[in-house]
């Protein structure tokens, strides 16, 4: 058996038509493949399997958001490891063996990552505030490291733990879920490894084409998001001191500076925190 075919790589696709013939194309043949289609408006599901016939392809329902999307494509993994792979991301010719390697390496990793290298070269490392508040700026690792967190453009799986976990927190629909997953690895006893020499490269956020309500979805979910995330860590009290800290800001610049085009990403992120402190849940709003 091949290296690479210990590992099933899960591609979650919305609106990623353009992107999933140089995505696929990249995964070594020996991998096993499963897109899960998140109903995508475009011809996605067509498109990765005429790009890749072996793939498995799974229409969801509806959005179901991109954790839960994952979650749907992991219950068919039967591999040993799993890679979790953005749609704008595509594999280096070794990555794939190198994580594998390095899972062998380090048996106490419960999730690895690969180094995430931007469209202009740079590494992606730097993450938000739940790791921020526990130890300080963030620093990119030289060679390999144990870190608090890894980006969720690509995660590597040990399967068994992520089983153990549940998957990723159904409840999230989009942005914080990797923040959350990594939060329950480490509390499950379990290192995350950023694996130097194996790469990625991440275009980052080119499956949808920008516009003004497109944004303000976007937002909100990381408004909603970040004060679930807050509430399951650190407890409800904490969500709630983040929200008054925050909401009336977001509230009131969205209102004043009509002339300011942050405004959309204000007021969504505005609406996320107040549908949040309603008791709303993210999988109940829709893009339209």
């Amino acid at each position: 058996m091949k290296t690479e075919a210990q590992c099933t790589v899960v591609i979650v696709a919305y609106h990623s038509a353009a992107l999933l013939p140089s995505c696929l194309a990249a995964i070594p043949e020996a991998c096993p493949v499963i897109v899960v289609d998140n109903a995508s408006p475009d011809d996605s599901a067509d498109v990765a399997r005429a790009a890749r016939p072996s793939a498995r392809v799974i229409r969801a329902p509806r959005n179901l958001g991109f954790g839960p999307g994952a979650n749907l494509g992991f219950a068919e993994v039967s591999t040993e490891f799993g890679l979790l792979l953005n749609a704008d991301a595509t594999l280096e010719p070794q990555t794939i063996a190198g994580l594998i390697a390095a899972a062998r390496r380090y048996p106490e990793a419960g999730l690895l990552a690969p180094e995430v290298i931007a469209g202009e070269g740079h590494m992606q490392f730097g993450h938000d505030l739940p790791f921020r508040r526990l130890r300080g700026p963030v620093v990119e690792p030289v060679g390999d490291a144990c870190c608090w967190y890894v980006g969720g453009s690509a995660m590597f799986l040990r399967m068994s733990v992520m089983r153990a976990l549940g998957g990723f927190d159904p409840e999230i629909f989009l942005y914080f879920e990797d923040d959350d997953l990594c939060l329950r690895v480490r509390a499950a006893g379990h290192a995350l490894i950023h694996v130097a020499g194996v790469r990625v490269r991440h275009e980052g956020g080119a499956s949808s084409a920008p516009s003004p309500r497109l944004s303000h979805w976007k937002a909100f979910h990381q408004g909603w998001s970040r004060l679930h995330l807050e509430a399951k860590h650190h407890g409800r009290a904490a969500a709630w001191r983040l929200a008054l800290a925050e909401w009336p800001g977001l509230a009131l610049k969205a209102a004043l500076r009509r002339g300011d085009e942050r405004r959309v990403k204000w007021a969504g992120r505005a609406a996320g925190m107040w549908a949040w402190m309603r008791g709303r849940k993210a999988g109940e709003i829709r893009l339209g």
